[in-house]
């Protein structure tokens, strides 16, 4: 079975024709299937990966791309499983005269139909690999021993699609907490620290924040003051408070499936939290960090990538016109009729590790008594994004 689909996906992918668009400096090639796709000269060009324009160990590129004529003359040869293009130029970087490109991997980059998304290489993740969920969202679980075995990609693959994961049996150590950190990449360092807890046990280990209060806290993201905020939160439960099934309870919010709730049923709201950037701050005894980004983060295709939000790190709203202030608070409104129509509420146990996608989950916690005491860590987006790419989740 598996032979017979390679064999049609080789077939699907075989080149039949090419036809030179002159006037575009441009070719047309068509595959056997009678898929056709517009290619560049200069773009070939620039995408060779013999070893003389690409780094063969680190694929970087090593040619200078604004030396390739716009115009180079070239000879284009077609057999079924490749393109051969034999340049008559000149570039700086590179002694290269003929490029080869398979079939199939010109099928895969092909970039003149609106099909056409992301590059493969970038690989960035997109609403069509991920499950937008709300209150009733049946949790996604691991076990710590699954995550530290056999079991880890599976987990990274729940912890993709759903911006969050609820992992079992955790031991309640800061070194077993940093093992399983470190599987997935290196622990971040804020002004926090890197390994940190919820309930300090001495002055060093303190840090001005209301999470390390017992007082509610609303659904927000960590770090909204920060260029780039953490990617992942690691939350290990060592100790839940006392009280009923609420005190001391976790909140979430998917702030992706907010930000697509605005889109269809707000949509004045959502085009101002995607173009209108607001402040956001942190300060303590020997930092002062600020930056001001939107709420809702799109790539260059309109597609969501990041959701940030945090009222309490919010800084005055000094930057936005008379007009624009109060349509602040009325699209504020719809924001966090949003948020509230879609928050989970789950109460940790003690053993139980959740894992949130920073750029997309909002976290909070019902106020409770007594003591309640949390360990945790960030990882960053880029190590995060690295490790579903290792894993071949993205």
């Amino acid at each position: 079975m598996l032979a017979s689909m390679l064999r049609s996906r080789r077939m699907l992918s075989s080149l039949a024709k090419v036809t030179p668009l002159e006037a575009q400096e441009a070719i047309e090639l068509t595959w056997s299937d009678g898929f056709s796709a517009k290619f560049h000269k200069i773009w070939l060009r620039d995408h060779c990966t013999c070893p003389q324009c690409q780094h063969p160990s680190t694929k970087q590129r090593q040619i200078h791309s604004a030396t390739i004529p716009l115009h180079a003359p070239a000879t284009m040869a077609v057999a079924p499983d490749a393109l051969t293009i034999t340049w008559q130029d000149t570039i700086v970087g590179s002694s290269c005269t003929q490029s080869a490109f398979s079939s199939q991997w010109l099928r895969d980059h092909v970039y003149s139909t609106p099909k056409t998304t992301y590059p493969p290489e970038y690989r960035q993740e997109r609403l069509d690999n991920k499950v937008l969920w709300d209150k009733h969202l049946a949790m996604p679980t691991s076990t710590y021993g699954d995550m530290m075995g056999d079991g880890f990609r599976d987990g990274m693959q729940l912890l993709q699609k759903h911006g969050l994961l609820l992992i079992k049996n955790t031991p309640n150590s800061m070194d077993d907490t940093e093992a399983f950190a470190r599987r997935i990449g290196f622990v971040l360092e804020t002004v926090y620290g890197t390994m940190w807890t919820t309930r300090p046990q001495t002055a060093e280990m303190s840090y001005n924040d209301t999470a390390s209060t017992n007082l509610e806290l609303q659904a927000h993201t960590d770090c909204t003051y920060l260029y780039t905020p953490p990617g992942l939160q690691i939350f290990n439960c060592v100790q839940q408070a006392a009280g009923g099934p609420t005190d001391g309870a976790s909140r979430y919010v998917d702030g992706f499936h907010v930000a697509e709730y605005l889109r269809q049923h707000a949509p004045e709201a959502f085009a101002f939290f995607s173009k209108t950037p607001l402040p956001f701050y942190c300060l303590d005894d020997d930092t002062s960090l600020a930056t001001m980004k939107t709420v809702i983060d799109l790539d260059y295709r309109g597609n969501i990538k990041g959701f940030r939000l945090n009222d309490g790190d919010r800084a005055a709203l000094t930057h936005l016109s008379f007009e624009d202030t109060f349509a602040f608070y009325q699209h504020h409104k719809e924001l966090w009729r949003a948020i509230d129509h879609l928050e989970l509420v789950h109460k940790l146990d003690e053993g139980d590790m959740m894992v949130v996608d920073n750029n997309r989950v909002m976290h909070g916690r019902h106020a409770f008594e007594g003591e309640r005491a949390l360990i945790g860590c960030y990882i960053g987006k880029t190590e995060y994004d690295s490790r579903l790419r290792v894993l071949g989740l993205l």
